[in-house]
């Protein structure tokens, strides 16, 4: 069970990550379902790898390239991200 904390950091991530999609594929935000797969939206390799680099950026460490095809939502990318961030040292 995860705490307040995670629970306000997945929310976020899991927006933040719907905005960058929406914003990389030029589509309203409120048109990209966290829980439908981002390749559903016409994500390919290229917007995908643009994508990621976007995503290392903003939680600031490396992320497995095969992330976005293991996580295929922004939800279940959201819940990795934030599972990644709590095993890493303070």
């Amino acid at each position: 069970m995860r705490d307040a904390r995670a629970d306000e950091l997945y929310t976020e991530l899991q927006g933040w990550l719907c905005g960058r999609l929406a914003e990389e594929l030029g589509l309203p935000q409120a048109a990209v379902d966290p829980t439908e797969p981002m390749s559903s939206y016409g994500l390919d390799s290229i917007k995908a790898i643009t994508l990621l680099a976007t995503v290392e950026d903003h939680v600031g460490f490396e992320i497995d390239p095969n992330a976005l095809w293991e996580f295929p939502t922004a939800a279940s990318l959201a819940e990795s991200l934030v599972d990644q961030l709590a095993a890493r040292p303070q």
